[in-house]
């Protein structure tokens, strides 16, 4: 069974948490997306938008439902997965005081992680209030940090460069492997939080499509192999990606460990998250992969030298943003 993939937005108060959930409301990407928020007051909702609102729930004509949720987060997901027709991704704000541990362990329950699985956590740190935030405050705001699997070092034109880089220093002090990404106004590309769109045997997959108005701060990269990849080869790879690498997305020809068949692979990388889920979907004649990450922190070499663990691989097209990125 599919399970719903769901976005998780955590961070201290304040942080532009609610900035970024009214972006998505205003441009949902094309996805049926289910908003879990734990208090509508910050969410400036379109009231063109609006179609019904009852019950703590408000649908919106641009195919999202908002829904109110105070103690029961497992009660919410349920009620989202009932609704139709069917959401394709689930998106939730914490409350700026929770920990991200018990937000997680929520998907843990075996009646959520029948329905929902984890895609992403996204912390979002207020860099220009950070130095001020008191002890308890601040430990919250690196400890909601160091589970996240991208930062977003957010409000950097209030804090100027120097107190950023500081910010980020201290929490890499948590989390040496943090992936972060610095933003204005809690804007980052779509394909960084929910990652490229649908691709392969579906529709070509587009590197360049990671946020053309982002092009001067993020890269796309994409190779194929025409060949079927070994799980031990691409196992290798993934953990060899350079950490500039923010988002990752494979529709795969993978050779089944145990019989040597070619089965269809999906791969998916968020930060420090990753897996591979071998399918029972006819295999694509082409593997494809797109990465996406922060222009000038990837290593280049380091990224040929990682996919080079699967043999063959070449770049799909010379895919460029601004006009300034080479082929691998």
């Amino acid at each position: 069974m599919t399970t719903i993939p769901a976005t998780i937005i955590c961070g201290f108060l304040g942080a532009g948490k609610s900035t970024l959930v009214n972006r998505l409301l205003r441009e949902p990407a094309g996805e049926r997306l289910g908003i879990l928020v734990n208090d509508f007051g910050a969410i400036n909702i379109d009231k063109d938008l609006i179609k019904v609102e009852s019950n703590g729930q408000v649908e919106l004509t641009n195919g999202c439902v908002c829904c109110s949720i105070q103690d029961d987060l497992a009660s919410g997901l349920l009620m989202l997965a009932r609704g139709a027709p069917a959401f394709t991704r689930v998106v939730l704000e914490c409350s700026g005081v929770s920990h991200p541990a018990g937000v997680l362990g929520v998907f843990d329950q075996p009646a959520v992680s029948a329905l929902f699985h984890v895609d992403g956590l996204f912390c979002l740190i207020d860099c220009a209030s950070f130095d001020d935030l008191d002890f308890q405050s601040g430990e919250l705001a690196i400890d909601q940090a160091a589970y996240a699997d991208v930062v977003l070092l957010n409000k950097a034109d209030l804090a100027g460069a120097a107190t950023v880089a500081r910010v980020a220093r201290t929490l890499h002090g948590a989390q040496p492997f943090m992936r972060q990404v610095t933003a204005a106004h809690a804007d980052v590309p779509l394909d960084v939080l929910f990652g490229p769109r649908p691709t392969a045997a579906e529709r070509p997959m587009p590197a360049d499509r990671a946020s053309a108005d982002h092009g001067d701060l993020y890269s796309s990269f994409a190779c194929a192999w025409d060949r079927p990849l070994a799980v031990s080869d691409f196992a290798r790879l993934s953990v060899a990606l350079p950490p500039g690498i923010l988002r990752a997305k494979g529709i795969l020809n993978v050779a089944d460990p145990a019989s040597g068949e070619s089965r269809r692979g999906v791969f998916h990388l968020v930060g420090k998250r990753s897996s591979l889920t071998l399918q029972d979907d006819p295999a694509p004649p082409l593997s494809q992969l797109v990465m996406i990450g922060r222009k000038g922190a990837i290593d280049e070499q380091d990224l040929a030298r990682a996919l080079a663990c699967c043999p063959g691989v070449r770049t799909v097209t010379p895919h460029r943003h601004a006009h300034d990125h080479q082929p691998i």
